[in-house]
């Protein structure tokens, strides 16, 4: 076999995912945002020349040696992006990587690059195009037909190629299958890396007078479901990872368990729909616990699991979302967090305690309410305002610290339709904000605030 010594890479970014919901591109994967994961695996390579295929909206930073590309032919997923780095380079041969691909491994890909022909892995169903390398003319000339003739299935393209012995298939063995793991949705994110703490947003950022759309990171909440010998206690919300030693200091603290030793297993249930898959743990214990002193709150006892999805979905049963959010002048915005602060008489004696509070159009603060807990901070509030007849869809909620799902759905329930707050939202009150009708605004400081959700 003889060396294929000089190559161009093409890292393939500007596919549009809508069931994955924001920007696989730009995602923070352990540490770093996943292009930068990807675009070092082929920097390490030493190729020629390095491309990355783009949409529009895509804002890659300038890095030495590498060729940004908007593709040609936008929102045709892997095949535009091919056709245009093809078009492009000059090189003989292209190894090409999805970007998407968050657990390929260089060494994998350093296999590919000796060969007289293309090398595409294949599996006993499909082919893997998107961890491979392609002769660059001939491939070219197969993708140029395939769009005059309406063809976008990569698959069928592949056959053509292996017959006409442009490229040959490379065995994925058992142990690699999982380099081929494909980021298509939220639940694979889940899977693949069980630990994330955070998912990535797209946001408006209000800085010195104007708006601009960015990407932002908030963390990671989700509901999850605790059921102990099959049936359902209690539906917590939590950041994902460690759901073991979360769901046994749960146990313990409610008394339900005197030690560890008395859990013979716990595991995620696996007789649930996908979405729901990692969000339901089961406790199987030796004796039955008494529940009648459980504490916490339990939010439902589905018998079929729980989702976020599932969860924003049993919110809108009892709270249908908001026909129209507040429309509130910046300025006003940037106005509440001093006006807040200055009202705070006892944090400013202890330092320890949260606050929430109704403002009108103007800026004006009509109530504001302080507690060692954020939620019930809120309850006092909204239980004011019913008591005093507060017009609740014409004020703007503040409060003073991070912004949950349960905060979400209080204000939802009262129908506030704009929630700020001083310090960041998670993932579950986005999405819920964005469904619900209402604005959500989070890191709101003297001189700016992000927009997650809505308009200000």
């Amino acid at each position: 076999m003889a060396e294929i010594r000089s190559f161009d890479a093409a890292l393939l970014a500007g596919g549009r995912s809508r069931r994955f919901g924001s920007d696989k591109a730009f995602l923070k994967w352990r540490g770093e945002p996943l292009f930068e994961r990807q675009l070092a695996l082929l920097q390490r390579l030493e190729p020629a020349a390095v491309w990355i295929s783009a949409n529009e909206d895509q804002d890659f930073p300038v890095r030495e040696g590498v060729t940004v590309l908007v593709d040609d032919e936008l929102d045709e997923g892997p095949l535009g992006g091919m056709l245009t780095v093809f078009r492009q380079s000059a090189a003989d041969w292209i190894l090409v990587l999805g970007v998407d691909l968050p657990l390929m491994e260089g060494g994998f890909l350093q296999g590919l690059i000796t060969g007289r022909k293309g090398v595409v892995p294949k599996t006993d169903r499909f082919w893997e195009p998107l961890a491979a390398i392609y002769p660059r003319v001939e491939m070219l000339a197969l993708l140029e037909r395939a769009f005059s003739e309406g063809d976008r299935k990569l698959q069928h393209l592949l056959d053509q190629a292996e017959a006409g012995g442009l490229v040959e298939a490379l065995p994925v063995s058992l142990s690699d299958k999982l380099l081929f793991t494909n980021l298509n949705s939220t639940t694979d994110l889940r899977e693949i890396d069980p630990n994330r703490t955070d998912d990535m947003v797209q946001i408006r950022r209000y800085r010195d007078g104007s708006f601009r759309t960015e990407s932002d990171f908030v963390a990671a909440e989700e509901p999850l479901e605790i059921r102990v010998n099959d049936r359902s206690v209690a539906v917590m919300m939590r950041t994902p990872g460690c759901d073991e030693e979360l769901v046994t200091g749960f146990l313990f603290t409610e008394s339900m368990i005197q030690s560890a030793a008395e859990i013979i297993s716990i595991e995620h249930s696996s007789d649930l729909d996908r979405e729901s898959v990692g969000n339901t743990i089961n406790v199987c214990l030796a004796g039955e616990p008494d529940l009648k002193d459980l504490t916490r709150h339990v939010f439902t006892s589905s018998s079929c699991g729980v989702c976020g999805k599932a969860t924003i979905d049993s919110v809108f049963q009892q709270f249908p979302p908001l026909s129209s959010a507040l429309k509130i002048d910046p300025e006003v915005i940037l106005s509440l967090p001093g006006t807040l602060r200055s009202a705070q008489k006892t944090f400013e004696k202890t330092g320890g305690l949260h606050a929430s509070a109704l403002f009108s159009r103007e800026g004006e603060l009509l109530i504001l309410r302080e507690d060692v807990g954020r939620h019930n901070a809120l309850d006092k509030v909204i239980g004011h305002g019913l008591r005093e007849d507060v017009p609740f869809r014409e004020v703007i909620l503040l409060v003073s610290g991070r912004i949950s799902f349960e905060l979400t759905q209080k204000a939802l329930a009262a129908g506030i339709s704009m929630i700020a707050g001083i310090s960041a939202p998670t993932s579950l009150a986005v999405d819920l904000a964005a469904k619900s009708g209402q604005t959500l605004i989070g890191f709101l400081r003297e001189r700016g605030f992000n927009v997650y959700s809505g308009e200000s």
